[in-house]
């Protein structure tokens, strides 16, 4: 590996001085931005009720493409696949707001282009899911970052600008105001002409949240529009590329957060200046299809650029010279979202979509305080109670989730549809299935171990990425894949082999295992023997674990005692699982409420805990019974 380092670093010393002798004229400038939570909502788009006049202009004069998917559906971990062209799954970094450390040769994709010659600003949202230093990525991130303060007017330049006010916080009410407070009221949308997707509830207050949405995107686009009139304005707009994109979709559920169409499907557009169109791209109000993560974007810019791209970013170029095929999958994943854990991975081509549910006995649409505030979370969780929400919302909530499924989402774009069971499409869920496995294999997918373990081995393997990238790793993720793919709904010909990893020496296997034990649908006596076993293992991510199956085979006070002690542990990934499964036992964990709070009393007085940790404890003290 380190041979590799010095290689590549050399080579990029050669490249690096060729540009030396290269005119800035001969580098274009690329200018990028970026908006949160708007899906495709853009009359460009075919949304008929978006009031975008500048992005539709823009869309003529550049290429829109259609099949663009982030990689996770929320910003923290999209923007770090986008900003490492890497899949965070692989990096250890997919858990929201977690800080991986990466291996000295995994480099953000701009410090490419600042050690190039390029001069590359940030303005300003980062949010990634890493440890990082602004001098390794940006000449300058902040609020004040622009491409205007180049020390030397002829220096190309990589700007980006990431436009916030589209964020599903702004959709709130009150927040709302303040985005549209100098829009003329004739201009906002009215709630009565929002047409209501059959994912939600068609109230008023959905349709209200609707027409609030795309007025916020109105203002943004007028803002947009401000980015074109500088470049004009300094006679730099045939000298500049300028790329376009959302971070993921609306801040709806099962859209932000998730990794369906809604979720992950994104406006990307691209203009390029006519004298850097390669090999007839860029057409201008061309539209593309080709498949797209926005995990290409970095190796795309180098490549527009004249890099060459890094052999470990696993991003593709799809501009400029001698670009790759097209790809025939992209990925999704969804991990820790917030305070909840979550494991899905998809895979989609061009027609078909395939979900792979690893905790499959948490709802899709869990309890997450931040998201709470959502009205239209709020109007879903009012009328399932009230026992009046439609199948198609209902089965966000239900319990246990299907651990496959797969859409045909040509004909069923909102992918309400699950095909897993249907024998016409068994030979299509088999190659998706293929593919996804591949894919977690070959990117060494890291959060196949649990959260506490993951940075447990971290400190002892120097990075997330190293855990499974070291000797054997491809083996143990083939190990570690399989029994986590078995423990989803096991029968009881799976019994054996979840027995047996009881005792394998890999913790995560252990943890793996007793989480299959307590997912059977029976428990002898040699099965609550064992998971009994694991409730005295010597890690705590397998005992945490280990007591969700005592409750499960009727030891609910064992289980408490199993997780009360861990929240004694000064470790915040402990505390945080153990808090989860004494919330999600709820009323049931009523005893352990002396402890939680105990716990409460300490973190406040030493001001010592993660947010999250603090969420899940506020969260538990109002469901479990004084």
């Amino acid at each position: 590996m380190l041979k590799r380092v010095a290689a590549f670093s050399y080579a990029l010393v050669i490249v690096c001085l060729s540009w030396n002798s290269v005119s800035a004229a001969d580098r274009p400038n690329i200018l990028w931005v970026s908006v949160e939570d708007i899906s495709a909502h853009l009359g460009c788009y075919g949304d008929t009720n978006a009031t975008t006049p500048n992005l539709d202009a823009f869309a003529d004069q550049s290429v829109r493409y259609t099949s663009a998917f982030t990689c996770h559906g929320v910003c923290a971990p999209s923007r770090t696949g986008i900003i490492t062209a890497m899949w965070p799954d692989g990096l250890g970094a997919n858990h929201m707001r977690s800080k991986a450390t990466l291996p000295p040769h995994i480099q953000c994709f701009p410090h490419y282009l600042k050690e190039s010659g390029y001069y590359c600003t940030n303005n300003s949202k980062t949010d990634y899911n890493f440890h990082w230093t602004e001098e390794d990525v940006w000449n300058e991130s902040s609020g004040k970052a622009h491409w205007k303060n180049r020390p030397d007017p002829n220096q190309p330049f990589f700007a980006v600008f990431n436009l916030t006010m589209t964020h599903e916080s702004r959709i709130w009410p009150q927040n709302w105001k303040n985005v549209v407070k100098n829009v003329p009221p004739e201009k906002l949308h009215r709630p009565d002409d929002m047409k209501v997707a059959p994912l939600y509830p068609d109230t008023p207050e959905v349709r209200a949240a609707y027409a609030r949405l795309l007025d916020i995107i109105m203002v943004m686009d007028e803002t947009f529009a401000g980015y074109l009139k500088e470049l004009e304005a300094a006679g730099l707009a045939d000298d500049t590329i300028v790329i376009f994109w959302s971070d993921h979709g609306n801040g709806f559920p099962r859209a932000k957060r998730w990794v369906y169409e809604t979720g992950t499907h994104v406006p990307l557009m691209v203009r390029i200046p006519e004298k850097f169109r390669v090999d007839g791209q860029g057409q201008p109000g061309s539209v593309n299809d080709q498949l797209i993560s926005l995990i290409d974007l970095g190796p795309t810019m180098l490549n527009l650029a004249g890099l060459t791209v890094p052999d470990n970013m696993q991003g593709q170029p799809f501009l400029g010279a001698n670009v790759p095929k097209p790809r025939q999958y992209i990925y999704g994943a969804r991990d820790r979202v917030d305070e909840r854990f979550d494991m899905v991975r998809s895979v989609r081509d061009q027609q078909y979509r395939y979900v792979r549910n690893f905790l499959t006995w948490r709802p899709a649409l869990q309890h997450i305080n931040y998201s709470e505030n959502s009205v239209v979370r709020k109007e879903m969780r009012r009328l399932l109670a009230e026992g009046q929400l439609a199948k198609e919302s209902a089965q966000f909530f239900a319990v246990p989730r299907p651990i496959e499924e797969l859409y045909d989402v040509k004909k069923d774009p909102l992918e309400l549809h699950n095909l897993a069971n249907d024998p016409a499409f068994a030979d299509v869920l088999q190659r998706m299935s293929s593919a996804c496995d591949r894919w977690q294999t070959d990117i060494r997918d890291a959060h196949l171990l649990p959260e506490i373990l993951l940075d447990q081995e971290e400190q002892k393997s120097g990075s997330r990425w190293d855990i499974l990238h070291a000797e054997g790793g491809e083996q143990r993720t083939r190990k570690l894949l399989e029994i986590a793919k078995l423990s989803r709904r096991p029968s009881a010909s799976d019994q054996a082999q979840l027995l047996k990893g009881i005792s394998d020496s890999d913790s995560a296997i252990r943890w793996w295992a007793v989480t299959g034990l307590a997912n059977l649908s029976s428990h002898d006596s040699e099965i609550q023997a064992a998971i009994e076993k694991a409730g005295r293992d010597s890690e705590a991510a397998v005992r945490i674990a280990a007591a969700r199956g005592l409750n499960v085979i009727g030891k609910k006070d064992d289980a408490i005692a199993v997780l009360t002690a861990a929240l004694d542990i000064d470790n915040d990934f402990v505390r945080h699982a153990a808090l989860i499964e004494l919330d999600e036992m709820g009323s049931a964990a009523s005893a352990a409420r002396p402890a939680i709070e105990r716990l409460s009393s300490q973190l406040k007085k030493n001001r010592k805990s993660s947010e999250y940790v603090s969420r899940v404890i506020e969260h538990a003290l109002t469901t479990l019974n004084p």
